[in-house]
């Protein structure tokens, strides 16, 4: 059977089957990737790029102390841009801001620096907080999308000193933000774990937001049945607004990968959102405005 091709721009059409046997053209990236604090963890990590077939990865480090496997301390923005300027083909600066900390300030200098893109979590207050306002609107203006941890946040270090809290990170409080900035490109990390029908519905009714389905491979994703994710993001062309993400280790990168293809499989969805999801999308997400 002759292989069709899909165009990695053409994400439209309704959610409807056709030949698994078709091909798209568009560059597989994985949109939520962390820089751990391992020796050569940048070459390792493109080796295990190449071995799962992911073409790019937008690379941020948090540069927080944590007692999981991001390391005893995470690398930062420093290291990120550094590994970004030694593999531009490979990897896709994003820039790590904490809400309540960095202002619209350090969000022009990210950017000047090269970072098309933001990741945040831990934040100070509440997503929604108006004080924010200045953060969101600098990242507008410059065409930068924000990757919001949305969900339970792991433990770290720093938990108490920081006053770290969950509660801050709802899918809903990015309610006020999409509405007040719709330019603001805004990607929801994990679904919202566990609340999954907000972060469903804010995709369904904000034009601006996405999600991806990142965790660790014993995690939700795996506990969930397509079934259960199809439920909830049932309204036509809803897969659109999903985005592949690992949030894993090298070491399990192409795992993540074949994860997601499967559930896109069993969810029988045609190839042009298979596309979006894999990497059309993300590639419009990072396009740099100016």
């Amino acid at each position: 059977m002759a292989q069709a091709s899909v165009d990695c721009n053409d994400t439209g059409g309704s959610v409807l089957s056709e030949p698994q046997s078709s091909a798209w053209k568009c560059p597989t990236i994985d949109f939520h990737h962390h820089l751990l604090a391992h020796e050569g963890y940048v070459d390792q990590l493109l080796m295990a790029m190449d071995a799962a077939g992911i073409d790019k990865v937008c690379l941020n480090g948090l540069g927080v102390p944590s007692a999981n496997w991001l390391g005893d301390t995470s690398p930062g923005n420093t290291e990120a841009e550094q590994a970004w300027r030694l593999h531009p083909e490979r990897i896709i600066p994003i820039a790590s801001l904490r809400l309540g900390v960095h202002g619209a300030a350090h969000v022009r200098e990210l950017h000047e620096r090269g970072f098309v893109g933001l990741k945040t979590t831990r934040p100070l207050r509440d997503y929604d907080h108006p004080s924010f306002d200045e953060v969101y609107a600098a990242a507008a203006e410059r065409g930068m999308s924000i990757l919001f941890h949305t969900g339970f946040i792991v433990r770290s270090l720093a938990d108490d000193t920081d006053d770290v809290s969950s509660a801050r990170t709802r899918p809903v409080l990015l309610d006020r933000v999409a509405r007040t900035f719709p330019d603001l490109k805004i990607v929801m990390a994990h679904l919202g774990m566990p609340w999954f029908e907000e972060a469903a519905q804010m995709c369904r009714f904000h034009d601006n937001v996405y999600t991806d389905l990142s965790g660790s491979m014993q995690g939700w994703r795996n506990r969930m049945a397509p079934a259960d994710l199809a439920r909830l993001l049932w309204w036509p062309g809803a897969f659109k607004k999903v985005v592949f993400g690992s949030d894993v280790p090298p070491w399990e990168i192409g795992a993540a990968k074949t994860d997601y293809l499967r559930i896109l499989d069993l969810l029988d969805l045609p190839q042009e959102v298979k596309a979006a999801v894999m990497g059309g999308t993300a590639a419009t997400l990072t396009e740099r405005a100016s």
